[in-house]
């Protein structure tokens, strides 16, 4: 039923019908051209994976026989690992008389510290004692000048008396003899004042010449430990120089026949550690890409070898741009966002880099493209007009 319709209706209105389909079509078509929004990529002219890696040369640090080796071809290795040992016996052993060595300084300086603490409590407290002292023996001076000014007195009262035969002898003689008396313990005060006072002296010198001395021994202690310290650390750096590690993380390359017992030179080669680094993509443009390709624009690889459509295309931002070409070329480096399952890191891969520069209208790329067209001819020109011209402004 429906073939019958179908061909009743073209045979009414057939004409009809088959217009408005092309016409339908073409507004469909005008509307996209001038208003759908599509993303504009610039292509690569080449690109390629480039694996950063980085090659550590092991060569033998100083001369000395092979006790232990673990260089393996090929071998993973982190950064530390011990690959050969060279004999080290007698550096070891005077590590460790350096170590005792330093080890003894120690309790040293500790009691030459502490014994220059208590002396100089010692003589702090000395300093107390002897003004005491002096206090004392001058109070006691005081005194016997006192009692001898009264005795003095007494005895020419005394003497008065006497010569007027008031007083008798005996008692003359008495108050006499206790005015010498008096004048003895004066003296007596006197000199134990001077004693006092140079024993004090006397003390607080050989205090300060027992600080003195113990200070310059706490320096040469001192001295002696930097001393023994720098000599430690200079012998554990020739130990540890006859231990050879692997200087970062990567794979052994090269090897050379290191075996247990092989007496090695400084400077024989031992090994290469091939150093694993980032992946990037290394792309080239012509030189009209200079501006619109920026750093952070979204980009997409094809790899030759790999179908994008099994599997996938690798997406990648750019992070850089060469700001001239070189050799007719723009270098423009990106980063690796997302690697597709199946895909091997492998260094020089190549392939193909699309670059979102921007998204326009259908008309506008058509207008670009045209007028590039006929930019091109009028630049192929130029010249020509140009050489043409010349003579003319010559004559």
């Amino acid at each position: 039923m429906f073939p019958r319709t179908w061909r009743a209706l073209l045979r009414r209105r057939g004409r009809p019908v088959l217009w408005l389909l092309p016409v339908g079509l073409i507004a469909i078509w005008g509307l996209w051209f001038l208003q759908a929004r599509v993303t504009v990529y610039e292509r690569s002219a080449q690109a390629r994976l480039e694996l950063h890696r980085e090659v550590y040369a092991i060569d033998a640090p100083v001369d000395g026989q092979v006790v232990a080796t673990q260089v393996e071809l090929h071998r993973s290795v982190h950064t530390g690992d011990v690959l050969v040992e060279l004999g080290h016996d007698e550096q070891a052993r005077q590590v460790a008389e350096a170590e005792a060595s330093l080890q003894g300084l120690g309790p040293q300086l500790d009691a030459a510290r502490a014994e220059l603490a208590a002396e100089q409590l010692a003589l702090v407290e000395q300093k107390g004692q002897g003004t005491a002292g002096v206090e004392e023996a001058r109070a006691r001076l005081t005194d016997a000048e006192a009692v001898a000014r009264r005795a003095q007195k007494e005895a020419a009262s005394f003497e008065q008396l006497f010569q007027r035969g008031v007083v008798s002898e005996m008692e003359w003689s008495r108050v006499r003899t206790e005015w010498e008396r008096s004048q003895a313990a004066e003296q007596a005060a006197r000199a134990s004042l001077m004693r006092v006072r140079s024993e004090g002296s006397l003390q607080s010198s050989d205090r300060l010449t027992r600080l003195a001395s113990l200070r310059g021994e706490i320096a040469r202690l001192e001295s002696e430990e930097r001393v023994a310290r720098a000599t430690l650390e200079r012998l554990r750096d020739e130990l540890e120089g006859r231990i050879v590690r692997a200087p970062a993380d990567g794979v052994l390359g090269e090897t050379s026949s290191v075996r247990v017992g092989a007496q090695l030179k400084a400077g024989d080669p031992i090994a290469t550690v091939v150093a694993g680094g980032p992946v990037r993509i290394v792309a080239q443009f012509t030189p009209e890409a200079l501006g619109r390709i920026r750093e952070g624009q979204r980009a997409r690889m094809r790899l030759e070898g790999f179908s994008w459509t099994e599997f996938g295309m690798i997406e990648a931002s750019v992070v850089a741009v060469a700001s001239e070409a070189r050799d007719g070329l723009v270098r423009v480096e990106l980063s690796v966002d997302e690697l597709p399952r199946g895909i091997p890191l492998e260094h020089g891969l190549p392939g193909t880099i699309e670059v979102a520069v921007g998204d326009s209208t259908p008309m506008r790329l058509v207008l670009r493209t045209m007028g590039q067209g006929l930019d091109g001819p009028a630049r192929a020109s130029a010249p020509a007009q140009a050489r043409v011209q010349q003579p003319k402004g010559g004559s």
